[in-house]
């Protein structure tokens, strides 16, 4: 079962799509921008905050239980997708199911493969003692948004929400998606896409921007000044400004 939580009324869907640290309430900064011609349907992933855990971890089984929900939360009708970080990926893949009609994707500071400090965590020898290190232990927690200052705003936490979220399912969705490099998966895409990233954001963001505008003509990257990785937290109105004032289909 995926949850989702629907923000505003309006006839035309957006699907937010959270990453591998977040939840529905990554979208929570955009609840009060959306647009009164949308509905913004937010989903927490199989795993993740109100969802149930996946009986089988692996990626086409993710991408069509995803698939099935958004068929029934937009009853059929052609949807946008947000999909922020690693749920950009996932929201690349969902648009090339057969089933689905998404009329355009905004894909927020994607990366287009794993750094070795993300690769590190899938290590099956220390990884898990890693990630619980960074990730689970306040301490670790601590450091390491320390750590991220320069890719950030003051304010912002970048860590914090690991706090809640189960340690195998967070790692099960970091070894499918490393999955993806080096494949074709992510290329053939069909509808306009807009990437929005933080000009503070992860030198490994700004190298993946090179590969996306290789294999997709059709995109359009736009750039937030004194913005980090997390631009929906750190620049919603911007954000909402972008996808909801554009585009009116």
């Amino acid at each position: 079962m995926i949850y989702a939580e629907k923000y505003g009324n309006g006839k035309q869907i957006l699907i937010g799509i959270h990453g591998w640290g977040g939840s529905h309430q990554t979208f929570l900064p955009l609840k009060n921008l959306v647009h009164k011609d949308y509905s913004m349907i937010n989903l927490d992933l199989p795993g993740y905050g109100k969802s149930s855990v996946l009986s089988e971890w692996n990626l086409p089984k993710l991408i069509e239980h995803i698939t099935e929900k958004i068929l029934k939360v937009s009853e059929n009708k052609p949807v946008k997708i947000l999909g922020n970080c690693s749920g950009a990926l996932l929201a690349v893949l969902v648009s090339k199911s057969m089933k689905i009609n998404v009329s355009h994707m905004y894909l927020i500071d994607p990366f287009s493969y794993a750094p070795w400090y993300f690769k590190i965590f899938t290590n099956k020898f220390f990884g898990e003692y890693a990630y619980k290190t960074t990730f689970k232990n306040p301490l670790g927690r601590i450091i390491t948004n320390l750590s991220l200052s320069s890719k950030k705003q003051k304010e912002t936490n970048m860590t914090s929400s690991f706090k809640n979220i189960d340690s195998d399912v967070s790692l099960n969705y970091l070894k499918m998606l490393v999955e993806l490099e080096n494949t074709t998966a992510l290329e053939n895409i069909s509808c306009p896409i807009t990437i929005i990233h933080g000009d503070k954001t992860f030198k490994s963001v700004f190298k993946s921007l090179n590969y996306y505008q290789k294999i997709w003509e059709n995109s359009t990257i736009i750039e937030l000044k004194k913005v980090g990785h997390l631009p929906i937290e750190e620049a919603p109105k911007k954000i909402s400004k972008i996808i909801f004032n554009s585009n009116q289909n």
